[in-house]
């Protein structure tokens, strides 16, 4: 026997094993395509975000040229829109012009104030001479087709100041009765420091390139690494080795051309590789190290507490032997504790099982008395409605309304479902304060008293009026004045509150003690004890207890000479 016990621990203990060596090999095969995911993932979300910047980028260089476009448009209007400007140029003679020279030298101020990339204002004449220039720098007129309202020349180079320029050329017209007439033309010269300022902000990284060309494909400003075949690129392209943003900029017949090598767009997820490929080194070393701990501290303790539980079946009483002093040797004696629960625990269902089935013995007695009562209640009723009509017929009212409230309060405790309405369960409680009126000749009454907002809340049926009627038999039948039962019904939150008060001749303090003791039996116990007091009051209790459990609250107070006071506390809406 402990031969075949020790091959069934080594067969356990290879099989643990062979688990042992599948997982560390599925867990390397994870990490494995995990990192192959991750670098995919890496260089696919990095480009999607390098491409999305970049395309901002461009798209703000852009509007920004676009905007500088937009400034010097107003920029003609104030010179050919101005007053002094236009008779400037119509002036035929030398003197005349003169004369006007100062108030063209202060708007040309004000202009190169406003604009400080401006270097100079010349003005031609109608046949393209030079009448006026201010300014620092001054170069040949360009080759421009004044043919839109504004031109743009390409490129220019001023080797005194050793700087880049454009000129924007601009013809000036008179509005007179039959139309414009041309008066002469006016050159903005500009140097390209703004321009250079916008190319310089939108260069992504050193690597790409970014530059404004003209009509030829010159490059005007640029930033990066610019090659002159660049400068070809007229739209958006994409390759495997870069990525090209190429647009016109308004009517200026400029391109603002960005290109941006693709091994610039993927330098982070470079790095974000190398971080990957270090912490997959790591993390195989520390499976590597795990997994010798795992076997030599959990994996074989864990072999031997299998053994003993295969073997525990056998004798229960065993129990098995703590030798580790850590977590494994804390899960044997958690072991041992659970052994000892659930032998425990068995003892407690076995009791339990026996308590149901008492429980499943009184409730089939308690239907079989319910079938019994309703055997044939057609005949009762029948009986009871011929009662009443002879009543009627020989002119006996109140025996007819007698009968009638009779036969309704027998139907309703016979038939119909185990919940009622509070609504349903008042009414029978109005018909059984007449039968008791009738009964005592007016001398006892029942009071019924509820607020509206409680009508429709679903109860037990027959839950309040057997204390209805217990305390008329035991409170009311043997006073000697006039008595009064009040059943009030009312809602606090979400709870139901039931009181039943009359002012009979009390309950004796043992009788209380008997009741009360046989109201802690059921709550300890489930089962009443059958002394024969109280048989009405106890069901109602125990028929609460089983319907709501322990969320339901009975109180019993009692006086001798003074009354009784039953209230019950029902959560709305049961268990």
């Amino acid at each position: 026997m402990l031969r075949f016990l020790m091959e069934r621990l080594r067969e356990r203990h290879k099989k643990l094993l062979h688990e042992y060596v599948g997982i560390f090999i599925i867990m390397g095969t994870v990490l494995f395509l995990s990192f192959l995911v991750i670098g995919y993932i890496a260089n696919s979300t990095t480009m999607e975000q390098s491409r999305n910047s970049s395309r901002v980028v461009y798209k703000q260089a852009r509007e920004q040229m676009e905007q500088f476009e937009e400034e010097l448009k107003n920029m003609q209007m104030n010179v050919v829109k101005n007053e002094s400007v236009l008779s400037f140029l119509e002036a035929a003679e030398v003197y005349e012009r003169l004369q006007m020279l100062e108030n063209v030298q202060s708007m040309v101020g004000m202009n190169r104030r406003i604009n400080r990339n401006l270097e100079n204002i010349i003005f031609y004449d109608k046949d393209g001479k030079l009448i006026f220039a201010l300014g620092n720098v001054f170069l040949d007129k360009p080759d421009l087709e004044l043919n839109e309202m504004l031109n743009f020349s390409g490129r220019m180079w001023d080797e005194t100041t050793r700087q880049a320029c454009f000129e924007v050329g601009m013809p000036i017209f008179k509005e007179e009765a039959g139309g414009y007439t041309m008066l002469g033309s006016a050159y903005l010269l500009f140097n390209v420091g703004n321009l250079q300022e916008i190319v310089d902000r939108a260069l992504l990284n050193a690597e790409s390139a970014i530059a404004l060309v003209d009509k030829s494909g010159r490059a005007i400003v640029r930033a990066g690494k610019w090659e002159d075949y660049y400068g070809e690129y007229e739209t958006d392209r994409e390759d495997k080795s870069r990525l090209v943003y190429a647009d016109y900029v308004g009517a200026t017949g400029w391109r603002i051309v960005n290109v941006i090598p693709k091994k610039a767009l993927l330098s982070g997820a470079s790095q974000m590789r190398k971080i990957t490929y270090v912490t997959f080194l790591a993390v195989v070393s520390m499976m590597v190290f795990l997994c010798a701990m795992l076997y030599r501290h959990i994996l074989y303790p864990i072999s031997r507490q299998i053994a003993f539980m295969e073997g525990f079946t056998k004798d229960t009483n065993r129990r098995i032997e703590v030798l580790e002093d850590n977590e494994i040797g804390e899960m044997a004696r958690k072991m041992n504790q659970m052994l000892d629960d659930i032998e425990e625990l068995n003892d407690e269902i076995l009791e339990s099982k026996r308590r149901y089935l008492e429980m499943e013995y009184a409730k089939k007695q308690t239907e079989m008395i319910a079938y019994r009562s309703q055997i044939n209640p057609h005949f009762l009723y029948n009986t009871f409605n011929c009662i009443r009509g002879m009543a009627l017929y020989h002119g006996e009212k109140e025996i007819a309304d007698l009968t009638m409230a009779l036969s309704s309060f027998f139907r309703y405790s016979v038939q119909g479902e185990e919940t009622v309405t509070v609504r349903e369960a008042l009414e029978n409680l109005q018909r059984y304060a007449q039968i008791i009126r009738y009964r005592f000749n007016g001398k006892h009454k029942v009071e019924v008293n509820a607020s509206r907002e409680v009508f429709l809340i679903k109860i037990p049926k027959m839950l309040m009026q057997p204390l209805v009627e217990n305390a008329v038999l035991h409170g009311l039948e043997t006073k000697v004045g006039e008595g009064t039962v009040r059943v009030d019904v009312w809602q606090e939150e979400r709870r139901l509150v039931v009181r039943v008060k009359d002012n009979g001749c009390g309950i004796p303090e043992e009788k209380q003690k008997e009741l009360r003791w046989a109201m802690e039996c059921f709550d300890r116990e489930e089962t009443i004890p059958d002394n024969g007091h109280g048989i009405g009051f106890l069901n109602v209790y125990r028929r609460m207890r089983l319907f709501y459990g322990q969320d339901a609250v009975f109180t019993l107070e009692s006086r001798e000479g003074e009354g009784t006071e039953i209230r019950m506390v029902l959560p709305v809406g049961g268990r």
